[in-house]
């Protein structure tokens, strides 16, 4: 294990810096709402959240996924991810105080790795990268996204500015619908499920979207390369 840190890059000790805030914040979440553990749902709810932020840090040190096999695209996905966090959470704030926009977050999800998985597939010439690009980009946008979610929901814990947000989401609603009658434990474990499912609704998107805008950037090389090859005819004497 201490191998492995000293030998890390920059990125992965930043990734991992993430992750760390991440666990704290949500075992944070236990102590302004206790009696999410008063359930096996929110136990549950808890240690998948956990879990699935620890399973994330160990992608990035380990295994054919890693930062350390992106090394040349790695600086890319960590601007567009930061970016997609920046937008994300700056919507979320914006419907804490009642601003109900049109922006669908799709687009984000589409975009992001689109051009993660483009602008590394045509710089380093190969597939693989541009795709593995396009996946760690929206996976380190939603861990940094996270940070902020968790800070603004924990911050507004119980005002208005929440109730409006959640109200506008709809949890408002699915909770009426659930029959649970606690809920600030529903409201936290809504954000632990996304905290579990946004990475991999990420990495789905991720590579569908990677795989083609890499595809595109070689097509784009290919094309580059036909033209660069074309024979060029002089003009003819007369």
């Amino acid at each position: 294990m201490r191998h492995i840190v000293q030998q890390s890059l920059w990125s992965q000790r930043f990734f991992a810096l993430v992750i760390g805030i991440n666990v704290i914040l949500i075992v944070l979440g236990v102590f302004i709402v206790p009696s999410t553990l008063a359930t096996s749902a929110g136990v549950v709810s808890l240690l998948g959240a956990i879990c699935m932020q620890l399973a994330l840090v160990a992608l990035a040190f380990v295994g054919p996924g890693s930062f350390q096999r992106v090394r040349s695209g790695i600086g890319i996905s960590i601007a567009l991810g930061a970016l997609f966090a920046l937008v994300y959470v700056g919507i979320i704030i914006a419907e804490f105080f009642g601003v109900q926009d049109n922006f669908n977050i799709v687009w984000l999800f589409v975009g992001v790795p689109l051009v993660a998985g483009f602008t590394v597939g045509y710089r380093t010439r190969r597939w693989g990268q541009g795709l593995l690009a396009a996946i760690w980009a929206l996976v380190i946008g939603t861990a940094l996204w996270s940070v902020g979610d968790m800070l603004v929901n924990y911050v507004f814990w119980g005002s208005h500015q929440q109730y409006v947000f959640w109200l506008y989401d709809g949890a408002i609603d699915d909770f009426r619908r659930s029959g649970s009658a606690d809920l600030n434990a529903f409201l936290l474990q809504d954000i632990q499920g996304a905290l579990f499912y946004h990475p991999i609704l990420s990495v789905v998107f991720g590579a569908i979207v990677g795989l083609v805008g890499s595809g595109a950037a070689l097509g784009v090389r290919l094309l580059q390369r036909g033209f660069s090859h074309a024979p060029s005819h002089a003009p003819s004497q007369s």
